[in-house]
């Protein structure tokens, strides 16, 4: 007996010792990677992250997207635009063309408001698909513009995907996007500057349509996700969105191929906030500055009842649940114009609409008439960054919104012979 007990003694002193030796190795490893940290840390932004992305990859990704632009160029169904699909990938992505079970961010702009992608990137951290219309030295703009965005936001770079679409002839005569003089990148701070003041003329003073639907189903049919999550560009969402809505797709088991013909999109509430006041994240900081009035629905002066019918005393009345669900459901009415994440294979827009009004409208009508339910997520929310008034209309929007009713009659009328078999209509 004593043999034995002293065989356990040394046997128990071998573990410890094993033990002590595993805990020290463990220990240097994190002292290591926590010096990497600092080190990688330390300095200026625009020092950091021209070690992630130095000057030869920038001309190298210059080129390659002046190349894309000259090779791979298509024309739209109405052949007045050319369309560049991935004038640039995100990193992600790599050379896959893989739908995977995920969400993106789809929406558009022109050059002028690229520099919200710094902010929505970040709140987002997660793949997004990006159109970007151009027109007369636009193209060569937005070049600039991506690579810019892509040398200071890591998450831009890795995440978003940009695709090109700008008129094939405009009032300039041809449209041409070439490489001029290639600009020195420096301070991060002074880049994102240089973006946000880009003198490039505005649409209506182009005469130009703005194409919503054609830039939104460009994004959307590039955009390699199961799920979309259609937006504006000036919007952020709520904290974590992204991520939270993945663990309820995975819990709701949305990705088994049970539930591929599931008709259901997922409404997110919209709301904008007085400008100067701080973004909320969750919805728990947003009822508080909807309870200070620093804070109200989206498009409360200029169309309320485009978004009304959301319910949002409904939903502002529900606390912060701890995880994303379904709160209620929503039955579609005239002139209803949601926000919603939903399977890509939902119809894709008509792009016949274009610059304002019945642009959105149009389909959302088409998914109530197709049969889709409306659920409204509790927890998350979009929020625009200041209030949308009257003044910042552009001259022409009547003349464009009585030209998309007319369209929007003859619409709802294909719709009864596309869904023959729907008792749904667009009243």
């Amino acid at each position: 007996m004593p043999a034995l007990w002293k065989q356990a003694v040394v046997l128990l002193a071998f573990v410890i010792a094993v033990l002590q030796v595993i805990h020290m190795t463990l220990l240097s490893q994190l002292e290591g990677r926590k010096h990497k940290y600092e080190k990688s840390t330390s300095g200026n932004s625009a020092d950091r992250e021209n070690q992630d992305y130095q000057e030869s990859t920038i001309r190298k990704d210059r080129a390659q997207m002046l190349k894309t632009v000259q090779q791979n160029s298509v024309l739209d169904s109405s052949g007045e635009f050319q369309i560049i699909n991935f004038l640039m990938r995100a990193e992600s992505l790599g050379s896959r063309n893989i739908v995977s079970q995920d969400l993106s961010i789809v929406t558009h702009t022109t050059v002028n408001h690229l520099h919200y992608l710094s902010t929505l990137s970040e709140r987002w951290q997660g793949p997004m698909s990006v159109s970007v219309f151009a027109v007369t030295q636009g193209g060569s703009l937005a070049v600039e513009s991506i690579l810019y965005l892509r040398h200071c936001f890591p998450s831009i770079r890795y995440n978003t995907s940009f695709h090109l679409i700008y008129p094939l002839k405009n009032l300039s005569g041809e449209t041409k996007i070439h490489q001029e003089k290639a600009p020195v990148f420096g301070s991060c701070d002074n880049e994102l500057n240089i973006v946000q003041h880009l003198n490039v003329p505005d649409n209506d003073v182009q005469e130009i349509l703005y194409p919503n639907n054609l830039l939104r189903n460009v994004a959307r049919k590039n955009a390699l996700t199961e799920y979309v999550f259609t937006i504006d560009i000036d919007l952020l969402p709520s904290s974590h969105l992204h991520t939270n809505f993945l663990t309820f797709a995975k819990e709701n088991r949305l990705f088994l191929d049970s539930h591929k013909d599931d008709k259901t999109v997922y409404v997110v509430h919209a709301f904008e906030v007085k400008k100067g006041t701080e973004v909320p994240a969750q919805k728990t900081s947003l009822i508080q500055l909807l309870e200070l009035m620093e804070a109200r629905p989206f498009s409360l002066e200029l169309c309320w009842k485009c978004q009304k019918h959301t319910d949002y005393d409904a939903w502002e009345h529900e606390p912060q649940a701890p995880k994303l669900n379904v709160l209620f459901e929503v039955l579609w009415r005239d002139p209803w114009q949601p926000f919603y994440i939903a399977r890509n294979t939902v119809p894709l827009y008509d792009e016949r609409f274009r610059q304002y009004k019945f642009n959105g409208i149009s389909q959302v009508c088409e998914l109530h008439v197709a049969g889709y339910r409306f659920s409204v997520l509790n927890n998350a929310f979009l929020v625009h960054d200041g209030w949308k008034t009257t003044p910042s209309f552009h001259k022409s929007k009547d003349v464009e919104q009585e030209r998309n009713r007319v369209l929007f009659r003859n619409f709802k009328a294909e719709l009864q012979k596309k869904y023959p078999e729907s008792s749904r209509r667009c009243y």
